[in-house]
Order: structure tokens, then C-alpha cells, then sequence
């Protein structure tokens, strides 16, 4: 009989929740996920989910762990290692705090936000397939394990390692055809940075912008005629320099084609959405203002391309997350 694939997903908040319920449904894989601030309630009780797209139910992961160590100890080695983390490298280094589970023969994938977000993945594992993965989903964990999700979700992905050889194309589309038999929409990309910058159009401007707007939803920010200017500016800067990036447009995803489209999108969202870097800013976390901000601001200055509405917005979402327990 075949073995399963043996998936480690790193990160147990709402995406690496969703995503490992959905590939733990599949006969092909065996799914293990570490979670950090939910195992508790995890371990205990699982994942409550109330989904637009698939609908309520509960996932009791059947194997849950607090480190990465502890999961390689019961269930490795792993096939594939999915980074669920958030990207804070002003805090900590994702691709070292994965390292115990990465053999000769793991295939590593991101599930991350951010420009920049591969590099260390590159300087730690050179000799591993990396693959770059963009999730289009709207989903939040509203209380620890309790996750709601919207109407769609789709993964667009590509190898990073562009000097891979073809079993790992065939490995990347096991993983997705696993995805794909529960629901989830799956493109694989041989240039997956036009589809990582088409996402941050709207990371790069409505996280931070809510931020300092006090708490407000996307579709609160957009009604109000000098916020949107402010966003669609940003926006603009963001397809301007991404353009410049990756020498390519963007695909397009949900019409997004220009700043005028990204908004028309927002308002036309039925329930408010509220960005995660205002949630992490509510409770005081650390937000990924280094990979939305700083990470397209240095390579801005690297392609001579003027970005003063990213740098204010950067300026201000680190003077707020300083001012935490001032």
C-alpha cells in the first residue's frame, strides 16, 4: 500500500487552521500542525469553524503539538512543510524556527503575507524545494479556535527555486490536487510575484491605513472620500513598484486591475473586514509591518521608484507598535 504524505502545517491561527481542516479531509495526506498561543483549546476541544463556502464544523486535528521538535519526535520525517506563521523578522526568523522538521527531502511552503518573505528560506535551505504560496481567503480566528471564513478560497503557487527539477513540479501538484479534491481552488504559477504583488495591493494599503484610522473596517475606510484617496494612492505606489519588481502586470485577480477597481472591490464586500495588522494592533501584538512596509520600501530604493505615501504609512504603523506599553 502507498504511504501518505506526511504534512507538517507550522502555525495553528486561521489560515494554517483552515487549510490543514481542508487537507486533513483528503485520503492522500497524514496532516500534523503546531499551534502556539490556541494549543490548549486545540488540543482540547479542536477547531469550531463557521465557513460561507464549506459550512459549520468542528476539526479535532489528530495531531496537534506545541513545538516543531515535538512534532518531528512523534511524526517525522515530513514529506511537506507548510509555514503558517505569521512574517515577523523583526522578531523572529520563520525559516529557523522550522529547521527540526526540514530533511533532505522536504518541500517547504509558505503561506505567508509579504513582499521578501523567501529569503531566509533560500539562505538556510538551498538545497529544498521552496515553494511561494498566495492565499486569496477571507478568514479570522474570532476567539482561540474559533474561526470564521468567507465564500472562497484559492492558493496560487510556484517554485521559488527555479533551478528545481520536475519531481518537485509533481510534488507541488500532489500537495494542490489534495487541496483541490476538498474545495480549494489551486493554480500553480511558473512566476508566482506578479500574484504575491496583485495581493498585497490590499495588504500594503488597507492593514496599515486601518491601523491608523483607530479600528476601522475596509468598507468603513473606502465610504469616506479622503481615506479612499489615501488608499487608492497607496495603491497605486503598490502596482507602480510591483510592476517595476517583477516586469510583468498583475493577473487580475477579482478585478483588481488599477486603484479604482481594488476599492469598487472592498465596498462590494458584503460583511465588514477587519485587516489582521489592526487585530495584532488592537491586542498588542507585533504587526507584519516589515514585509507589508519596509521589504517594498527598500526595494523601491533599490529601483529608484518614489513611494512617499508606503513610507509615511511605515513611519507611523512603528511609531504606534512602539508606543504599546508606553
Amino acid at each position: 500500500m502507498e504511504l501518505k504524505a506526511r504534512v507538517l502545517i507550522v502555525g495553528g491561527g486561521a489560515i494554517g487552521g483552515l487549510f490543514a481542516w481542508r487537507l486533513s479531509l483528503s485520503r492522500e495526506v497524514v496532516v500534523s500542525i503546531v499551534c502556539r498561543s490556541n494549543y490548549q483549546q486545540v488540543k482540547a476541544s479542536g477547531y469550531t469553524i463557521n465557513s460561507a463556502q464549506f459550512g459549520r464544523g468542528i476539526y479535532r486535528p489528530k495531531h496537534v503539538y506545541q513545538s516543531v521538535e515535538e512534532a518531528v519526535m512523534d511524526g517525522g520525517p515530513f514529506d511537506y512543510v507548510i509555514v503558517a506563521l505569521k512574517a515577523l523578522p523583526n522578531i523572529y526568523d520563520s525559516s529557523e524556527r522550522i529547521a527540526a522538521a526540514v530533511g533532505p527531502q522536504t518541500m517547504i511552503v509558505l503561506f505567508q503575507n509579504g513582499i521578501g518573505i523567501e529569503e531566509p528560506f533560500v539562505k538556510r535551505f538551498p538545497y529544498n524545494p521552496l515553494v511561494s504560496s498566495v492565499s486569496f481567503v477571507s478568514v479570522k480566528q474570532e476567539e482561540s479556535g474559533d474561526l470564521r471564513h468567507g465564500g472562497f478560497s484559492m492558493l496560487a503557487a510556484g517554485l521559488h527555486n527555479t533551478h528545481m527539477v520536475a519531481r518537485d513540479q509533481d510534488k507541488l501538484e500532489q500537495l494542490f490536487d489534495a487541496f483541490e479534491s476538498q474545495g480549494v481552488s489551486c493554480m500553480i504559477e511558473a512566476d508566482i510575484q506578479p500574484y504575491r504583488w496583485q495581493k498585497h495591493i490590499l495588504n500594503g494599503s488597507t492593514n496599515p491605513v486601518s491601523v491608523i484610522c483607530g479600528g476601522s473596517s475596509c468598507q468603513e475606510m473606502v465610504s469616506n472620500a479622503y481615506c479612499k484617496k489615501l488608499l487608492e494612492e497607496s495603491m497605486a505606489e503598490i502596482f507602480a513598484l510591483g510592476k517595476v519588481v517583477t516586469g510583468k502586470s498583475f493577473p487580475g485577480v477579482d478585478g483588481i486591475v488599477d486603484p479604482q477597481s481594488a476599492t469598487d472591490y472592498i465596498r462590494s464586500i458584503p460583511v465588514p473586514v477587519y485587516t489582521s495588522m489592526l487585530v495584532d494592533s488592537q491586542c498588542k501584538r507585533p504587526m507584519e509591518r516589515d514585509v507589508i512596509l519596509r521589504n517594498p520600501i527598500a526595494l523601491a530604493e533599490k529601483h529608484g521608484v518614489d513611494v512617499p505615501h508606503m513610507r509615511a504609512l511605515y513611519a507611523l504603523t512603528t511609531m504606534i507598535e512602539e508606543g504599546y506599553h508606553k
